[in-house]
């Protein structure tokens, strides 16, 4: 029951925040507290109703990653079908503009590899950060498997400077854009 009011107040607060900062008149491509909150609880849902759809899709490494709308599934799961059912739930959710299926079918990664993930995570929004080519505040980073994969609302420009920041960081062994583009 708590879930569900916990669920109900971050609803509320998403609406309030959102509509205060949308009358203000700012660029309604950068990440409002409200669209923050909106992608946290797609984030937090996805996760627990993709968990929820099969036993076998609770016990695989799925991760759910979502910037403006735009989700995007990572990890390891043992089948087609598997893959294709958490994109599915996924899509299905409100407020989700487009999914990016990037599970693999494999067996899942183990603590070091996804400790190494984190690791890189932190150094390319790090590299990005300082970049005075990038907005790094438009930009979400996330790793999977030594790939790294960039999100956010941003022009091209920007997105192939990302992605050429993120070439550059040692233990990176491949980038993938999922922009939405302005």
């Amino acid at each position: 029951m708590r879930l569900k009011q916990w669920t109900a107040s971050l609803l509320v607060v998403s609406t309030v925040a959102a509509g205060c900062v949308s009358i203000t008149g700012k660029d309604p491509t950068m990440r409002t507290p409200g669209r923050l909150i909106d992608d946290r609880l797609i984030e937090f849902v996805a996760s627990r109703q993709i968990a929820a759809a099969d036993e076998r899709l609770a016990a695989s490494h799925i991760n759910v990653a979502s910037h403006h709308g735009i989700v995007l599934l990572t990890g390891q799961v043992q089948s087609e079908a598997l893959r294709a059912r958490a994109e599915q739930v996924a899509a299905d959710m409100r407020r989700v503009r487009k999914v990016h299926n990037e599970i693999e079918v494999i067996g899942s990664t183990n603590f070091v590899t996804r400790a190494n993930d984190n690791w890189l995570t932190t150094k390319v929004f790090s590299r990005l950060a300082a970049s005075e080519d990038v907005d790094a505040n438009r930009i979400k980073v996330v790793t999977e498997n030594g790939i790294v994969y960039l999100l956010g609302v941003v022009p091209r420009s920007q997105a192939d400077a990302a992605a050429e920041v993120a070439r550059t960081v040692f233990g990176v062994g491949k980038v993938v854009k999922a922009f939405d583009y302005l």
